[in-house]
């Protein structure tokens, strides 16, 4: 992209107000990338070659999304063409060699290799965003973009650019950390030390989701509650907590047990031989975010007689509310929310156990009753 000796100051002022038909033409173009970079991956996987007709389509996509972050980034006065003749802004890839392109490397592990590249461009990227600002205010007062931010900016797109083409599978050449036009492959030591990283990198996130399950599905446990005393609402187990390491947190009190609970479920008739429980929560959500209270988000664990033996067996809540709408329903940020938990068990089912998971708490809470 060559260097505009002028930009206009007017379209410069109101570029917030004229790239918002970009906010509609790039997410289409998203899509369509998404699903030609499945299809180049698997032509590729099986045929070593990337398909002429999906190159073009897709190299073109990015391409007008090359013109259309220009645009966005002030870099050029002209508003994205479809015809790339008609714009300043020039992103290539050579062709794609066919029958030569390496199998293994596609999607997993050339997602590992640019996992380095991908951290480092996150931070050019919030240094794109600064310059952005300096050269809108550096355009209205002098009409120009200054020379040195603007090559800056350039390089950022073309060092993004050059690791797509790669990610695609364009080519095998892995990209350099470079912003320069002249800049060439990377070495192969420098592949080599970019799997490593990314490899330990890949294997952190594995271990911190395995974590986060495995911690997602152990409750928290309170035991030794009464249940009588649960039902006439003197014994009110409460719990918080703690959000994302931060000071924000999440109280859950279990503020009673209707039992039978018919009267406060009229819609749900039980069969004969049944009865209905229904518990309340009160969430006091601390936290900037609203949480989600799935459709089975409770359920309950029962002990009953059924041809002459006691059985055990857990039920899900037949229905959930949070404040008076049906699950799922987030509790909003920094709001309160009563959560209400309908059962239908037998009749003469005596209640053990209660767990509960709001959407905020991990694997929940687990009541457990004498």
């Amino acid at each position: 992209m060559e260097y505009p000796e002028h930009l206009s100051r007017w379209t410069t002022l109101i570029r917030g107000i004229t790239v918002i038909p970009l906010l509609v033409l790039l997410p289409l173009f998203q899509y369509f990338a998404q699903f030609a970079l499945m299809i180049g991956f698997t032509a590729v996987f099986w045929r070593r070659k990337y398909p002429g007709w999906l190159f073009s389509g897709l190299s073109g996509s990015f391409a007008y999304a090359a013109r259309s972050h220009s645009y966005w980034l002030l870099l050029t006065d002209r508003f994205p063409s479809f015809s790339k003749e008609e714009s300043p802004v020039t992103l290539n890839f050579d062709e794609p060699p066919s029958g030569h392109l390496s199998r293994w490397r596609v999607l997993l592990w050339k997602s590992i290799l640019l996992i380095p590249h991908w951290i480092v461009l996150s931070f050019l990227g919030i240094a794109v965003v600064a310059v952005t600002v300096i050269a809108w205010f550096a355009i209205l007062f002098t009409g120009r973009y200054p020379r040195g931010l603007f090559q800056f900016t350039v390089g950022v797109q073309r060092w993004y650019w050059r690791t797509m083409g790669y990610f695609a599978s364009f080519n095998d050449r892995f990209p350099p950390y470079g912003l320069s036009a002249e800049d060439g492959p990377a070495s192969n030591g420098a592949t080599v030390a970019n799997g490593i990283i990314g490899g330990l990198v890949a294997a952190g996130y594995a271990a911190i989701f395995v974590t986060a399950a495995a911690v997602g599905d152990n409750p928290v446990t309170a035991d030794n509650l009464d249940y009588d005393r649960v039902v006439n609402g003197q014994q009110q187990p409460s719990h918080r907590f703690r959000e994302d390491f931060g000071t924000e947190e999440v109280l859950l009190r279990l503020t009673r047990a209707v039992d039978p609970g018919e009267s406060l479920a009229e819609i749900i008739r039980p069969a004969p031989g049944e009865r209905m429980i229904v518990f309340q929560w009160t969430v006091v959500n601390g936290t900037g975010s609203g949480a989600l209270v799935e459709r089975d988000a409770a359920r309950v664990k029962v002990e009953y007689t059924e041809d002459g033996d006691r059985k055990t067996s857990t039920f899900s809540a037949a229905v959930i509310g949070v404040n008076n709408v049906t699950a799922p329903a987030n509790v909003s940020a920094f709001g309160t929310a009563t959560v209400q938990a309908v059962f239908v068990v037998p009749e003469d089912a005596e209640v053990l156990e209660l767990r509960f998971s709001g959407g905020f708490s991990g694997g929940g809470v687990k009541y457990v009753f004498d």
